[in-house]
């Protein structure tokens, strides 16, 4: 029985001074090593490795790739206080670290409310100083609204959009903002909006104008707010050209009421999907197009060029929805048996059985009026 103290100092001791030979051998290894196991790590926890030694102070200020994220549960009381906490940290990450360029931010702020407006006004401000001095690839700035908050207005600094280094460009704002009258981004790859709104006709031209190298472009359109139908309400046309765009993705959250009209140009388009809710005339001229893709609700379909070049087409959006009457759906079957005819040449076909259905009466309402 009297050994037992003993016995327990010794097992105490060991496993302490194994523990200390374990950390000088994994700080001995080189920063390229430690980078990458704290790369593993979210970025507020690879910051908590500062407070193990000198050696670490400063490491995780030099990770190539940066997420911040605020995601606070559903307690609601705690929420602005945390986010105070988590502002400042964010911003000392985007601002105060070495000369070592990075490679990707990603900044996601959830259960947004308005009193949050400032302290995220100083995160973007960041993010754009970051984009200056670091030499940022890409970066993704996802802002999620509490659902008892309407959207509110941010200013996004022009800095966001003006770099010579950025690849890929990522914004989901479900706040309200609008496109500088100025986008500079000669090297930008990928560009993703999502819950974009269409503030003026001229939004995507002007964001496109200034993004020569851009070869997928991925939009997802949300309806105008009630405080936003005055600035930009009278908006009925979406245009995208750009002779560079390779891939073309357009989705609506909401279903359009009014007529609206789609136009895409791009010599060197090879892939466009359309995800459509409402009245929609598209308009396409990609004459090196390869894959077409239409889901939801369409008024009209015109192919410029000829539809020869198409190998792949999934047809799954209604022609003939919300006929007003019996001349409006002459009209229509008439667009529609149009379109159709041009994909007799494509290699891969896939039809919606409502596709089907309606192929067949535009087919039989065709043949009666040809025998009148």
């Amino acid at each position: 029985m009297a050994e037992r103290p003993q016995r327990r100092k010794l097992l105490k001791a060991a496993p302490e001074s194994d523990q200390n030979d374990a950390s000088d051998r994994l700080s001995a290894l080189s920063d390229c090593v430690l980078l990458l196991i704290l790369s593993r790590l979210d970025t507020k926890e690879a910051a908590v490795t500062s407070i193990l030694s000198t050696r670490w102070r400063h490491l995780f200020l030099s990770l190539p790739q940066i997420t911040l994220q605020f995601s606070p549960n559903d307690d609601v009381s705690h929420r602005e206080r945390l986010f105070s906490i988590f502002t400042p940290f964010a911003n000392r990450v985007l601002r105060h670290r070495n000369n070592a360029p990075i490679n990707k931010i990603r900044l996601s702020v959830t259960h947004s409310v308005e009193s949050f407006r400032p302290g995220f006004q100083s995160l973007l401000c960041s993010a754009a100083a970051a984009l200056a001095t670091y030499r940022v690839e890409n970066i993704s700035v996802f802002v999620e609204l509490d659902k008892t908050t309407e959207p509110f207005r941010v200013s996004v600094p022009r800095g966001m959009f003006s770099s010579d280094t950025l690849v890929g460009l990522h914004l989901s704002l479900r706040v309200r903002w609008s496109v500088p009258e100025l986008v500079s981004l000669p090297n930008l790859k990928y560009l993703h909006l999502v819950s974009f709104r269409l503030g003026d006709e001229d939004s995507v031209p002007r964001f496109l104008r200034g993004c020569p190298s851009l070869e997928n472009l991925v939009l997802i359109l949300r309806e105008l707010d009630e405080g936003e139908s005055e600035e930009g309400g009278g908006v009925e046309t979406l245009r995208v050209s750009s002779p560079s765009l390779k891939c073309v993705m357009l989705f609506w959250e909401e279903e359009v009421e009014s007529d609206f009209n789609v136009f895409v140009r791009s010599e060197s388009l090879e892939s466009l999907f359309c995800s459509l809710q409402g009245r929609h005339k598209v308009t396409v001229d990609a004459p090196n197009l390869k894959s077409l893709s239409l889901v939801g609700h369409v008024l009209e379909v015109d192919i410029i060029q000829s539809l020869v070049s198409i190998d792949e087409a999934v047809i799954k959006a209604g022609f003939l929805f919300q006929v007003a009457d019996v001349d409006d759906l002459i009209l229509r079957a008439g667009h529609a048996f149009t379109f159709f005819s041009g994909l007799q040449h494509v290699k891969s076909l896939s039809l919606s059985e409502n596709i089907m259905k309606v192929g067949c009466f535009v087919v039989l309402l065709c043949v009666l009026f040809s025998l009148a």
